[in-house]
């Protein structure tokens, strides 16, 4: 006799919950925040507008919970990866891989649009603040193995990275060069600078 999973009302709700955010993200990367309704979401889905109003309020809500999602996602990944990796520059070069892609196929409107989102920008500054204190945490025992420099201010180069990331924005350096390669241009240099002979010998940029 074939049996059949037990789906209950609240994990199918739980389960479209999770889809409605992987596509909603999905479209906001893609067309820019502005220009994906609701009712777009739901088409995506087969889904009534109903239905998703029955989960999200609106698209400020699920913008939030789409951006804790795919923040916590990452934050797993790299949890798992420097687990596995040998040291600090694998960790490095695995997560500039990841980052060239992931921005390869977003819509610069994804990240200019945001900023007009107050909740939203509230989560990105805690979550930048965040990683700014793992990355530090990261740095010191790259020192302590002797990949990264030690004379350097890394709260310095920190606050550098930040208005080079603020530059891009507010000068549209996207509308002339893709995301993907301001980046990578960007870390190239930061990397090799912080490196010592050691860390640069194992870089593969």
């Amino acid at each position: 006799m074939v049996k059949f999973k037990n789906i209950t009302p609240t994990t199918y709700r739980q389960e479209l919950k999770g889809k409605i955010l992987v596509a909603a993200m999905s479209l906001f990367k893609r067309e820019g925040i502005k220009r994906v309704k609701m009712d777009d979401i739901a088409q995506a889905l087969s889904i009534s507008k109903r239905t998703l109003y029955e989960i999200y309020e609106n698209k400020e809500q699920l913008l939030c919970e789409g951006v804790v999602y795919e923040y916590q996602l990452r934050l797993e990944q790299h949890r798992q990866f420097t687990e596995q990796a040998e040291n600090e520059i694998e960790v490095v070069m695995e997560v500039i891989r990841q980052d060239i892609v992931r921005l390869g196929g977003i819509n610069p409107l994804f990240f200019s649009e945001l900023a007009k989102y107050e909740r939203v920008v509230e989560l990105l500054n805690k979550e930048h603040e965040e990683k700014r204190l793992r990355s530090m945490e990261f740095v010191k025992k790259g020192i302590e193995n002797g990949y990264f420099r030690s004379d350097l201010n890394y709260d310095i180069i920190s606050k550098m990275s930040d208005a080079v990331v603020q530059h891009v924005m507010m000068s549209k350096m996207y509308e002339e060069y893709p995301l993907s390669e301001i980046f990578r241009n960007h870390v190239d240099i930061l990397f090799r600078g912080i490196c010592t002979d050691k860390g640069i010998a194992a870089l593969h940029l």
